[in-house]
């Protein structure tokens, strides 16, 4: 599968931006909305949120947080911007790679990414700059999606994923878990859901 270079993948998300939420309002309701409130509820202290998209973990951070996001696509981010208003919620939200933070070494007492690993051209580049900018004992935390513990939906989604990525720019078949240890960070624990397909993953620098 041939690919997508960084500029590419954030031209489909700017296109994408405007009815993101509805394409998936369903899986929200259903599923995601609920792993995003186990996992962010470990969130403390200066936070970076990396790929907010829209901002769709921005109501299940604890208040005391002091949250900072980065997203590559500006029709994404302005989505987020407006999100974060509603909400009432004092963000500090920025343009930027996953690949290459704009962040000091030890920055942050806790990094989020969620539903982003699929998309990055070098995820484990990605999670090591999250493990950069996280403190010495501090967390990584974790939603991601990958291939299914089912043999049907795996291949089903063996079927779609060419498809798929040169539509969204989102691979289906990535394993978040052997990513995260290539990136050389230790998983605390890990969750599986929806036949495996998704994962909640607490891990530390």
């Amino acid at each position: 599968m041939k690919q997508l270079p960084q500029k590419e993948i954030g031209r489909i998300y700017d296109s994408f931006a405007s009815h993101y939420n509805t394409a998936k309002a369903f899986l929200e309701f259903l599923l995601l909305g609920r792993l995003r409130r186990v996992l962010l509820r470990r969130a403390e202290g200066r936070v970076l949120e990396v790929g907010v998209g829209t901002g769709s973990n921005f109501e299940y951070y604890p208040e005391d947080c002091e949250v900072t996001g980065i997203e590559y696509s500006f029709g994404m981010l302005a989505k987020a911007r407006k999100h974060s208003r509603q909400l009432g919620k004092k963000m500090t939200l920025k343009q930027g790679d996953a690949q290459k933070l704009p962040f000091k070494t030890g920055s942050f007492d806790c990094v989020v990414d969620t539903l982003c690993l699929c998309t990055y051209p070098d995820p484990v580049k990605a999670l090591r700059e999250m493990k950069r900018v996280c403190k010495k004992g501090g967390q990584i935390l974790l939603l991601e999606h990958g291939r299914s513990s089912q043999g049907f939906i795996e291949r089903l989604q063996r079927w779609r994923a060419e498809k798929h990525y040169a539509q969204l720019g989102c691979h289906l078949l990535r394993e978040p878990l052997e990513l995260i240890k290539k990136a050389g960070l230790k998983i605390v624990e890990e969750k599986g859901a929806l036949f495996g397909i998704f994962s909640v993953i607490w891990a530390k620098r």
